[in-house]
């Protein structure tokens, strides 16, 4: 008789449920049951309905695309593999999604549409708006009226940044008109300039929020043109509203806490501020401090050097002083010499030439023509030319000046 060993067995049971494309990639529904979240990561828990059950395992590389928190007693259907864990020869089903039964037609909308809006870029980050402030002054909040919400909204503005302005705008947050009533309140309030929107709501099942999953809604989130943070549901609730805004928050809390500062940390902030600032303005007046004293002690010694600069100077002065005064006397003694000895020259040399002028002019006077006339001699004039000889006469007419006068002459032949 042929015999195999209990791991050939589950290996072959194994790799024939492998193959068996019946039992593969395939939708169940059920209740889950003992429901435990490893540290790991993993789900582990039991899917059953009236008359069975199976264990199921769901990774934790699965389990990050869950929009919801499993829980005992969830009614779901799960899309996954069936397999033998073969340490233990445990049949169980390896899930690759999961969602809750019930809300499949309104899941299977709300993927679609999700596929859609990110096609179109409706998603892209390149889209979204940046806080253009740390400090808000101005912020609107659309949220359910006297809602949880609202007031959890207003108490952490209170509590974290009070100096913030907040107005709120009530809207309806579930139901068929919840989503038209939100588009025509945004539209509204992206006209009046405020630093931010707050769109938030409480938790609630995939069915009360499915009004966030709007397509309208979502393309109107898209064309704001105000900075807008959603805070709609739970940590694990995620509507479309949230893939589009600007920024998204888990809670409603957490939409304020993303976009304000704590009141109490920027005081301490300030504060270290000022500290430093006195620290550094202190330093920089010691460093000041220490400056002025060693330019004090610079300008005094300065000052001692420059008085001992004036003494040589006004030494030295004296000293040029009676050098020029002796150089002046020395010289206006040689200038009076010089002129005295000038003024000697000059005489003798005006009486030479005196003499000299008195002996030339009585020799001028005795050969003057004025004396020859007066001789009984007489001179010719021919136009104006004294004549020596005759023939520099040029013509017969001619003047013969006497001592008395003159007289036109005809040379006749």
């Amino acid at each position: 008789m042929q015999q195999i060993t209990v791991s050939s067995l589950l290996r072959y049971l194994k790799n024939s449920l492998d193959r068996d494309n019946n039992l593969q990639k395939l939708y169940v529904s059920g209740e889950i049951s003992n429901y435990h979240r490893h540290f790991s990561g993993h789900l582990y828990f039991t899917l059953k309905d009236e008359t069975a059950a199976i264990n199921c395992v769901m990774f934790k590389s699965a389990a990050a695309s869950l929009s919801f928190e499993p829980k005992t007693g969830d009614k779901v259907i799960v899309y996954a593999n069936t397999s033998i864990f073969e340490t233990t020869g445990q049949l169980q089903l390896y899930i690759l999604k999961m969602e809750l039964d019930g809300k499949g037609d309104l899941y299977a909308r709300y993927e679609a549409l999700k596929r859609k809006l990110e096609q179109e870029g409706k998603f892209s980050s390149e889209h979204k708006i940046s806080l253009s402030k740390t400090y808000l002054d101005r912020v609107a909040v659309l949220v359910g009226e006297r809602s949880a919400a609202m007031s959890d909204i207003r108490t952490t503005f209170q509590r974290r940044w009070p100096i913030c302005k907040v107005d709120f705008y009530p809207v309806l947050v579930q139901g068929e008109k919840a989503a038209e009533d939100i588009i025509a309140k945004l539209i509204e309030v992206d006209k009046l300039d405020y630093d931010a929107i707050i769109l938030a709501r409480g938790g609630g099942s995939f069915e009360d929020l499915f009004c966030f999953n709007d397509e309208r809604l979502a393309n109107t989130i898209y064309d704001l043109k105000t900075f807008i943070v959603t805070g709609v549901g739970h940590e694990q609730d995620f509507t479309l509203v949230d893939f589009v805004a600007d920024l998204r928050a888990a809670t409603p809390t957490a939409a304020v806490e993303l976009i304000t500062p704590d009141i109490e940390e920027v005081k301490e902030l300030i504060d270290e501020y000022v500290y430093d600032l006195n620290k550094s303005l202190n330093d920089a007046l010691d460093r000041k401090k220490m400056l002025y004293d060693l330019y004090n002690q610079k300008l005094m010694h300065f000052n001692s050097k420059l008085l001992q600069i004036s003494k040589q100077i006004e030494s030295h002065v004296s000293f040029i002083k009676e050098r020029i005064y002796f150089k002046i006397r020395y010289y206006n003694e040689s200038i009076e010499h010089i002129n005295s000895s000038l003024r000697l020259k000059l005489d003798l040399k005006l009486n030479n030439d005196k003499m000299l002028y008195k002996r030339l002019n009585t020799l001028l006077e005795a050969y003057s023509s004025e004396n020859a006339l007066k001789r009984g001699y007489t001179l010719v004039f021919q136009n104006g030319k004294l004549i020596k000889k005759r023939k520099d006469l040029i013509d017969k007419e001619f003047t013969i000046r006497f001592t008395d006068g003159e007289i036109q002459a005809i040379e006749r032949k």
